[in-house]
Parts: structure tokens; C-alpha cells; sequence
């Protein structure tokens, strides 16, 4: 007996059919082609060839995908090597795609597996038979090619004729049973659910009042409006803000069918632009045409207004993420000016300040209640970012970019930084190794230097050394911050409370926080104004287009502990306490509850 019959060489034999046609019968296809590759296996018994008892079988797969549960499971074990040889009917049994089936090969060569085709004779521990086995499969993608390409012919004949084509139809219509009075068979022409219809009709007036898709879901769901499912078989889902901006952007509400198409590209087989072709349906409207153009137009304008507000300059724009995988995108608001502003001589009334952002897709999809992170202030995690990406780069790349412009140094950071995550208790920055190569010649040959100014602004440093890690592409620097609230902003600080930024000047001074200075001369002006005038606090108020309310709770920065304002003007005090917190401290006639209650020690 010669040396190869003495070891078994273990063969499984991996099926599929594309449709679950005929697989109900004692005898199926899958059956019979498991048959042929049990047959041929036994013709090379001398050569060692057993068959393995597992059967891989997929029935109602398509070969366009390798998300098949039978082929997963051979793919599991012959990571488990317990499979030698893959035996199939045809090669496009295995995979249909040319990329699909060249990342399987890999698999296979990876753990010495052969692929042998019962009907093609072929295998590939030959040259040869790995030739003609590209080949093949490149005919069956070409075949596959040209079957979808019918597909969407006829698919696009059909919906030219009017007729609806698809699955289940959005929430509003429903498909002709067999039933119904007066439909046809084989009629596809919508009919329209009243109760959901109503309810369609809701969503659309409710946009035009609130212009906001999240808000009109969360309407609907607390009033227990959910969209139908299928059938009933499942659970009903509430909706989200992608669900109401699709059915405000559905032309089949207005009797309307679409077709989506891809154009292809002159001079080449490229897949170009996506074409939307609106042709009239011969189902009823549930909207009609003028509510239809209202609420296109109030889109754009909210479109128009979102992508203004978004022309400022974000540091990390597209590479901010949440832990949970969600994008943080960027946007502002503008804030108006405090109340009384106008009293102040050094003030700058009727100003409105632009505070910036980054909001998780999650927040605005699902709602800020389901997102932990919710938003972040642009200028509190750029800061951080650039200081804990400098720090990094002169300690250990030795490159210093504090010597450089701003826009220059923002430009070399965007460059070396691939990508950021927030989390509740930690902010991770992955950095590219190759761009740090480049970020070296880039700051050691850059001419734009910083202009020597006393009025000049030095981005924010970190007191904290990150934790560094080795990546995939390159050094990640790990930091460990909460996110708290305070004074109505979102506040970046270390897990003890303290500072994970320090503002300085270009003299290496401290710098404040300008609404608590200017609150604090406010009180101050005001307190010299009553003192004068001898007028009540409504009518003070009255005069300065404030309340006297308003006024009676500013007032309390006067009796704060002269250490404490002297912080607050000079930039030391923490950034952890807030105006709302220097009004509470204020309260207190004793110093020392003051500092008690604001934390701070005397200076």
C-alpha cells in the first residue's frame, strides 16, 4: 500500500441551491449533489479520501454573499482543521463573486486546504487547476452581472408603467388582496390604510410646526403612534428621526412611484450618479400638492440654516466619534448677550456670542436621552486634543508646534490625528505613525512662525501625561476625564474634579473666563448705580431691560471673599466652578463658607 492510503485525508462536501424551490421533496437538489461528491470521493479511497459526517448545506442562499449559515460552519472548521479537502458540485456553488471566492482561497491556503470541483476536474494544488478555476468563476460572475442587469431593466419598465414593485410599501398603503372588491388579479396598485394615513398626515402638519424631525417623533411615540410592521408578527418599534425624514421625503404620498437608477460614466464602465425618476402612480395621494411643497421648502431652509452654521472651523471634524461607534458632528448656536449687557459701558450690546459643538448622530437620531455623550464644546475638546497631541509630539517625537501659527499647527495636527473617541470616563486619540514622519519635515521646514504679540493667545495645556499604546498605525494616547455640567455648559475635567486644561496667555499668564469677569463688574456697577440713584431693583432693572430678580441674584458676586475675585479675574479659579456656583457662594456673608462652598483655598 503505498504512503498516500495510509493517511486520511478528511473531505466535506459543502452545497447550495439558490432557491427554496423543490428542497420539501425526499430527494432534492441539495441530495443529489452531495450524492456526486460522496461517488467521487469514493473513487479516490486509494488515495486516502474519506467523506466527513458533517453536512454543509445552504438551501435558499444566493452566491453573491458568504453570509451563509453551512458555509460559515465549514469555514469554522477548517479554521479547526478538521477539514482537508472542500468538495462542490460546480464552482459556483461555493461563490459567485470573484472576490468573495478569492478571499475564500486565502482561507484555504491558509490551513493547506484543497478545493476540488466534482463536475469541472479540477483542483487546486495544481497550477493549472487554479487557472482554469478563475476563469470559471469569472463567468459566473459575468452571468451574474448580466442577470442583475435584467433585473433592474424589467424592474424599471415596471415602475415606468406605473405599478408598484417591491416589498412591503411604506406605513400609509398596503397591496390588493385577494379579497378586496373591485381589484383585479395581479393588480399592484396601492390602497390606502386610513388609520395609517391620518397618521402620515399628522407627521407632515406637525413638521410644518415644529421643523424638526426628532421632535415630531417623539410626539408620535409618547402619543403610542408606532409604525406597522409586517403582518403584525413583530413588536412595534417607535419611530425615529430617519423614519419621519423618509416619509417626508417619499413623493409616493403625493401619487408619485420612484425609481432609483445609477448612471454610468462616459468613456468608461464606472457607476456614476444616482438618479431619482419620479413617474405618476395610479394609487391615491395621502398629502396633497401644496402641503407637499411647504414642507420641501421649510427642508431646505432648515438644510440651508444647518449647513451655515456649520461653515466654522472644527478641528475635528469627521474624526470624533462616541465610544459607541456614533460620528460626532459639528454644529454652533448663537447665544444672546447677558441681560443687562446694554448697562455696561465696556460691553458689547446686542452682540450675540457663537458657542460650537459636536453632537453624537445618536442624540439626533434617537433622541439625547438615549445617548450618553450627547454633545461636547468644540473648544473644550479641540483644546484638549491639540494639547494632548503637542505634549506628545515634544516629549516624544521632539517636534514643536507651539512655535507656528495657528492655522498652520491645526493643519499639521489634523494630519497626524486619525481618529478620536469620547467616552463617559475617557478620551482616546489614535494617531497615524506615517503622517508623524511627515509631520516632522513639515514643522521643521515650516516658515510660518508665530508672530510675537502681547494680545496674542496660546492654545490651552494639559497638566496630565496621557497613557501611550501601541496601534495598529500607530501610538494611541489615552486620557482619563469626566464630563460634567455646569452653568449650562458640558465641562471636560480629570476624574478628581481638577483641571485638565490650563488657559495661558502669550506671557505665560493665566486667562479668565470672560462671563464671569464681565458678571462680576456687572454687579459691581449695578451695586454703585443703587447706591447713587437710590431707585428699587424693579426699576433699576426696568432701565437696564432686565428684571429686578435678575439683578438681586448678581448682586450676591459682591459679597464674594476679595482672594476669590481676584481668582476669577486673574484666570486660577477652577474651571469646576461656575457662575451659577459664585452666585450660591455669594449667599454667604463668611468668607470662609465661601470658600468652603466653592472648594478653593485662600490665596
Amino acid at each position: 500500500m503505498s504512503n498516500t492510503s495510509s493517511r486520511q485525508v478528511r473531505c466535506a462536501i459543502y452545497t447550495r441551491k439558490s432557491s427554496e424551490e423543490g428542497l420539501d421533496q425526499a430527494f432534492n437538489s441539495l441530495d443529489a449533489q452531495r450524492e456526486a461528491g460522496v461517488d467521487y470521493i469514493k473513487s479516490q479511497r486509494h488515495q486516502g479520501w474519506v467523506v466527513v459526517k458533517t453536512g454543509y448545506d445552504d438551501g435558499g442562499y444566493s452566491g453573491g454573499s458568504t453570509d451563509r449559515p453551512g458555509l460559515q460552519a465549514l469555514l469554522g472548521d477548517i479554521q479547526k482543521r478538521r477539514v482537508d479537502i472542500v468538495l462542490v458540485y460546480k464552482v459556483d456553488r461555493l461563490s459567485r463573486s470573484l472576490s468573495d471566492f478569492a478571499r475564500l482561497m486565502q482561507v484555504f491556503d491558509q490551513h493547506a486546504v484543497s478545493f476540488v470541483s466534482v463536475t469541472q476536474q479540477f483542483n487546486t494544488t495544481t497550477s493549472m487547476g487554479r487557472l482554469t478555476l478563475n476563469m470559471l468563476l469569472s463567468f459566473a460572475q459575468f452571468e451574474r452581472e448580466v442577470t442583475g442587469e435584467r433585473i433592474r431593466d424589467k424592474i424599471a419598465a415596471t415602475k415606468k408603467k406605473s405599478i408598484w414593485v417591491g416589498g412591503r410599501p411604506p406605513i400609509g398603503y398596503r397591496l390588493p388582496k385577494s379579497g378586496d372588491q373591485g381589484v383585479a388579479p395581479g393588480d399592484r396598485t396601492l390602497l390606502v390604510v386610513d388609520t395609517e394615513a391620518a397618521t402620515v398626515r399628522e407627521i407632515y402638519s406637525n413638521y410644518l410646526a415644529v421643523r424638526s424631525p426628532l421632535q415630531v417623533a417623539k410626539k408620535l411615540n409618547a402619543a403610542g403612534q408606532f409604525p406597522a410592521r409586517s403582518g403584525g408578527k413583530t413588536a412595534p418599534r417607535p419611530f425615529t428621526a430617519h423614519d419621519i425624514n423618509r416619509i417626508l421625503t417619499n413623493p409616493i404620498y403625493i401619487g408619485k412611484i420612484t425609481h432609483a437608477r445609477r448612471t454610468t460614466e462616459h468613456g468608461g464602465g464606472g457607476v456614476g450618479d444616482k438618479v431619482i425618476q419620479v413617474y405618476d402612480g395610479t394609487h391615491a395621494p395621502i398629502i396633497d400638492d401644496a402641503t407637499w411643497r411647504h414642507v420641501r421648502a421649510a427642508m431646505d431652509q432648515e438644510e440651508t440654516a444647518r449647513r451655515h452654521r456649520w461653515t466654522h472651523t472644527h478641528l475635528l471634524k469627521g474624526k470624533l466619534k462616541t465610544f459607541e461607534g456614533f460620528a460626532m458632528s459639528p454644529g454652533s448656536v448663537h447665544k444672546s448677550p447677558a441681560r443687562g449687557a446694554s448697562g455696561n459701558p465696556g460691553s458689547r450690546a446686542g452682540q450675540k456670542r457663537q458657542v460650537r459643538y459636536y453632537i453624537s448622530q445618536k442624540a439626533i437620531k434617537q433622541g439625547y436621552d438615549q445617548c450618553p455623550i450627547k454633545n461636547v464644546n468644540a473648544e473644550l475638546i479641540d483644546d484638549l486634543v491639540r494639547a494632548l497631541v503637542v505634549g506628545y509630539l515634544s516629549r516624544a517625537e521632539s517636534i514643536d508646534l507651539s512655535t507656528l501659527e495657528p492655522v498652520a499647527c491645526d493643519a499639521l495636527i489634523r494630519r497626524v490625528v486619525q481618529r478620536v473617541i469620547i467616552a463617559p470616563d475617557n478620551v482616546t486619540t489614535e494617531l497615524d505613525a506615517e503622517e508623524l514622519v511627515a509631520c516632522r519635515v513639515a514643522a521643521n521646514g515650516s516658515r510660518q512662525m508665530r508672530a510675537a504679540s502681547n494680545g496674542d493667545r496660546v492654545a490651552p495645556v494639559c497638566p496630565f501625561v496621557p497613557r501611550v499604546e501601541p496601534g495598529e498605525r500607530g501610538p494611541i494616547l489615552s486620557l482619563d476625564i469626566q464630563i460634567r455640567r455646569h452653568d449650562g455648559r458640558r465641562l471636560l475635567v480629570g476624574p478628581d474634579g481638577s483641571d485638565l486644561l490650563t488657559s495661558i496667555g502669550a506671557d505665560g499668564a493665566p486667562l479668565p473666563r470672560d462671563h464671569i469677569v464681565h458678571a462680576i463688574g456687572l454687579a459691581y456697577t449695578w451695586r454703585q448705580e443703587l447706591l447713587k440713584s437710590g431707585e428699587s431693583l424693579s426699576q433699576l432693572g426696568e432701565r437696564h431691560g432686565c428684571t429686578g430678580s435678575h439683578i438681586h441674584h448678581l448682586l450676591a458676586l459682591t459679597n464674594l471673599a476679595p482672594d476669590i475675585i481676584a481668582q476669577a479675574v486673574t484666570g486660577t479659579l477652577p474651571s469646576t466652578v461656575s457662575l451659577q456656583d459664585l452666585r450660591v457662594a455669594g449667599r454667604h456673608m463668611k468668607w470662609g463658607a465661601q470658600r468652603e462652598t466653592l472648594g478653593v483655598s485662600r490665596r
